[in-house]
């Protein structure tokens, strides 16, 4: 409790906890979320996954990506915006086959999974989500939500979900990357209430203005680790608890 892991390659970083306090209510353990990010040529992907009893689905979810989608986005050539809108789509339909694959009575594991790839190249962002993990864009003018959940009730990969269904649940957006200083996507330890920060926009752009300083090639890795440090603390004033991952891409070439 309170430790933080964490891996990056340059430009992209994940860091990520079981929490800064117990969890409040009841769940399956063990229920830790999960976190990726890869780079290539032409992209950076981030992406988080928040597993709902249970783990399993969340390692899924984000292993599907990794497999079938992470080398192609941020190696392969370059498509317009309804290409990627729609590789999105796909890539989160594929993500709750392979969730539902592996059902079994026993393994009933849900999960969320917001994912971000910054094509520099294209000057694209591309960005999806299922269920209640965030995604945000920062920028010199401050922080914007992409694909906010609509209402309060949420559909998670590992629900039997047709094609339409699927489309009509996820969030799934294709806008122009610049000007962009990072992606960061996150789960809901950061947010949750009586839990997490009081205002998680303000804590994203805390944790990269204090990234902003550190050495070039370390800022993502900074900005990562800073974000879950600020969930642990409120965590740890609320007296309440829960998993934390947060995935974050380094757009901005700074000295």
């Amino acid at each position: 409790m309170g430790a933080v892991a964490g891996a990056d390659d340059g430009p992209v970083a994940l860091a990520l906890s079981r929490g800064g306090a117990p969890k409040p209510y009841p769940h399956t353990e063990p229920n830790e979320d999960a976190a990726l990010c890869a780079r290539g040529e032409n992209g950076l992907l981030v992406a988080v996954a928040d597993g709902h009893w249970g783990h399993r689905a969340a390692e899924l979810a984000l292993g599907h990506l990794l497999a079938e989608v992470a080398n192609e986005w941020t190696e392969g050539k370059a498509r317009g915006a309804a290409s990627w809108r729609q590789a999105a789509l796909a890539a989160l339909a594929g993500a709750n086959g392979a969730v539902l694959s592996a059902r079994t009575p026993e393994q009933r594991s849900r999960t969320t999974l917001a994912l971000a790839l910054a094509r520099p190249l294209e000057n694209l962002l591309v960005c999806g989500s299922m269920g209640d993990s965030h995604l945000f864009r920062v920028g010199d003018d401050g922080v914007l939500e992409l694909a906010v959940m609509r209402g309060s009730r949420a559909v998670f990969l590992g629900e039997r979900l047709s094609p339409a269904a699927l489309a009509r649940e996820a969030r799934v957006e294709v806008q122009s990357l610049e000007p962009c200083v990072a992606l960061v996507a996150a789960t809901d330890g950061l947010s949750e209430e009586s839990i997490g920060v009081a205002d998680p926009a303000a804590a994203v752009r805390e944790a990269v203005a204090l990234a902003r300083g550190r050495e070039t090639g370390t800022r993502a890795a900074a900005a990562a680790h800073a974000l879950v440090e600020a969930a642990l603390a409120a965590h740890r004033k609320n007296q309440a608890g829960d998993n934390i991952a947060a995935a974050v891409a380094w757009l901005r070439r700074e000295g």
